[in-house]
């Protein structure tokens, strides 16, 4: 297994906000700096992202959010995969470095 970094899920209220954005502030040291999004809006390079759902999506880093492009609800992104992971409160978002430009997405919980 790769190096992880956790997230935890303290209210229901968190859940509602990482089904907007999972904010990836306090890691963004976790991540290659040439994967965020420039300034000028020009994507960052992309990175993969495979969850355990058995589905995976590809995203750069949002500048000035410090979150993951790919939020959607309906399609592959943090929103969808927040959601058919039934998160909650106790709850961790883990995200494992794979490799340089590989992660993969995955919770973890207090219950398992």
């Amino acid at each position: 297994m790769g190096e992880v970094r956790k997230l935890a899920v303290k209210s229901q209220d968190d859940v509602w906000f990482y089904e907007k954005q999972i904010n990836l502030f306090d890691i963004l040291d976790f991540f290659p700096p040439d994967a965020l999004q420039k300034k000028d809006g020009t994507p960052g390079k992309m990175l993969r992202i495979d969850t355990d759902l058995g589905w995976s999506f590809e995203t750069d880093i949002e500048y000035g959010k410090f979150c993951f492009h790919k939020k959607s609800k309906s399609l592959n992104g943090t929103g969808k995969w927040v959601i058919e992971s039934g998160l909650k409160a106790g709850d961790f978002i883990c995200i494992e470095k794979i490799g340089d430009y590989h992660y993969k997405l995955f919770k973890e919980s207090n219950s398992t």
